[in-house]
């Protein structure tokens, strides 16, 4: 399915469209992919997503000056979420920045490296970077649940705990793997980026895992359900050029004293106001019938917001969703209408996450 030509095959895997691409949806039994992550851990192949390599004697310092987030002050094994937008404070992409000893390695959701590199290759006329799409280079294992770490062990020498967003580079049977924490579940989330021709060696060294931490191979279908429930944000899903980070991700994503940075003022403007016009949330929807992306949310007749994601939930029964509703409807309360196909469908807005692991 793509370069890394990790064996899914003969797991049982169930492949499909997801966003436009081909995946693994699952294999064979969703729920129990879905309980390993709870109790557990889970194994997804994300070697779609986009990566950069950015290398130069400025790369720290350019990079710094252009996205949302404090970049310049982090050391060799830190790393940061962040946004790059447009002049109009708009998202074009969101990535996580790895600081490594000889360049940064960023992040990105799957089809937007080219995306972030075309722009970013506009702001660096003057500066002695440059950026490389290594996304065919390296596969992409996640580990994610209650007992990541305990899997991460087939792996031998990993740190036992690691800060949100930060890495270390560690030797696996003679190859350098970057070994990063991350933020898909909400539960105990690792990616570990491998060079490409060794992924499928890997993945068969992390499935299994060790003594009462059996790692299960897991689907999109369910890293979804597990990223909705969590009430995480995702490129081209949430994030797109309809919204700014004040909108949906400006605690993890904005540095609001580390200067000037491409899309700045209409994000300062903002939070000085203190009212974004309507926000990321969350929404329990009645019936059978998912809402398609950019379906409607109506309040006494009038357009209160659009869904961006919906799933079957699990740690909450029925159709949970994200989406964005205007600050006055979520401040009046009461029951909203989602349109369907089929129909109109009552629902309410929730508080996110949906669940969380910590409770």
């Amino acid at each position: 399915m793509h370069e890394t030509a990790i064996s899914h095959d003969d797991l049982g895997a169930v492949a499909g469209d997801f966003q436009g691409r081909p995946a693994v949806l699952h294999y064979g039994d969703a729920a129990a992919e879905y309980q390993a992550v709870r109790t557990a851990a889970g194994l997804c192949d994300l070697s779609q997503r986009g990566k950069l390599r950015m290398t130069g004697a400025d790369r720290q310092h350019f990079l710094h000056r252009v996205v949302t987030n404090d970049v310049e002050r982090l050391g060799d094994g830190e790393g940061v979420y962040a946004c790059m937008l447009t002049p109009q404070g708009k998202i074009i992409s969101d990535m996580t920045v790895y600081v490594r000893g000889e360049d940064l390695l960023i992040d990105v959701e799957p089809g937007m490296a080219g995306v972030l590199r075309e722009t970013l290759d506009r702001y660096a006329l003057i500066d002695d970077v440059e950026i490389e799409d290594v996304t065919a280079r390296y596969g992409l294992i996640g580990v994610y649940g209650r007992k990541a770490e305990a899997c991460l062990k087939a792996m031998g020498d990993v740190p036992d705990t690691l800060p949100p967003c930060g890495h270390a580079e560690i030797e696996w049977n003679g190859l350098p793997v970057t070994v990063a924490r991350s933020h898909r579940t909400g539960e105990r989330d690792y990616d570990v980026y491998v060079p490409a021709e060794n992924a499928d060696e890997l993945w068969k060294a992390l499935l299994g895992g060790e003594g009462d931490a059996p790692c299960l191979p897991i689907g999109f279908d369910t890293l979804e359900v597990l990223r909705v429930e969590a009430g995480i944000p995702r490129c081209a899903a949430e994030l797109d050029d309809r919204i700014i980070p004040n909108e949906a991700v400006k605690d993890r994503a904005v540095s609001f004293t580390k200067g000037c940075y491409i899309g700045q003022e209409p994000v300062v403007m903002m939070e000085h106001r203190g009212r974004p016009n309507r926000l990321l949330s969350g929404l329990v929807i009645e019936g059978e019938t998912l809402p398609e992306r950019n379906a409607l949310i109506q309040k006494d007749g009038k357009d209160a917001g659009w869904i961006t994601t919906a799933v079957h939930g699990r740690a909450v029964s029925g159709i949970i969703a994200l989406g964005f509703v205007r600050r006055r409807y979520r401040e009046s309360g009461g029951p909203v209408v989602v349109l369907v196909k089929g129909g109109p469908a009552g629902a309410e807005i929730v508080d996110l996450p949906f669940f969380d692991p910590g409770r």
